[in-house]
């Protein structure tokens, strides 16, 4: 939350200036308003009135102490200080890339067990088609040899006549 975010109670403008105390000031009618809130300087997030520091960031939320800080802080103690926090987003970073790696890799795991189900699918299907047609191609020639059988004994072929009792 900004100070564009508020309005002034007076004016209702968005015209608000924030002062060291965390107030508002309205630069239309000079009014001052207390948000319920404190907004950070540096990453615009809002926190409780009776706070120091950002609850967001860590920076502090009272402008003059925080001018004062980065005054009196060496320059060299600031590189200091921007090389830690360098090498703080940067293992976070590292860490991020690293969890979006691992789950990439469950995920293309997951994407080749799948595969390999399916062709497991298809070869048993495969498989059962394939005796379905030698099943069917027994049939088919015993059929055949059965009706070779029973031609066989053709009309030249003297059949017994059953003799009268």
């Amino acid at each position: 939350m900004e100070a564009t975010d508020f309005r002034c109670p007076t004016c209702g403008s968005r015209a608000l200036t924030p002062n060291p105390d965390g107030s508002l000031t309205c630069a239309r009618c000079g009014g001052v308003c207390e948000p319920a809130s404190r907004v950070c300087p540096d990453c615009g997030a809002a926190n409780p009135p009776e706070v120091e520091r950002c609850i967001a960031c860590g920076c502090l939320l009272n402008l003059v102490d925080l001018i004062l800080e980065a005054r009196l802080v060496p320059p060299g103690r600031r590189l200091e200080q921007a090389k830690l926090q360098a090498e703080t987003v940067k293992e976070e970073l590292e860490a991020a890339s690293q969890e979006r790696l691992q789950r990439w890799w469950e995920e293309e795991a997951e994407r080749r067990r799948a595969m390999a189900r399916a062709q497991m699918e298809r070869d048993r299907q495969e498989r059962q088609l394939i005796l379905g047609a030698v099943i069917f191609a027994v049939l088919v020639m015993a059929a055949i040899l059965i009706y070779v059988a029973v031609t066989a004994t053709g009309p030249g072929t003297p059949t017994p006549t059953p003799v009268p009792l």
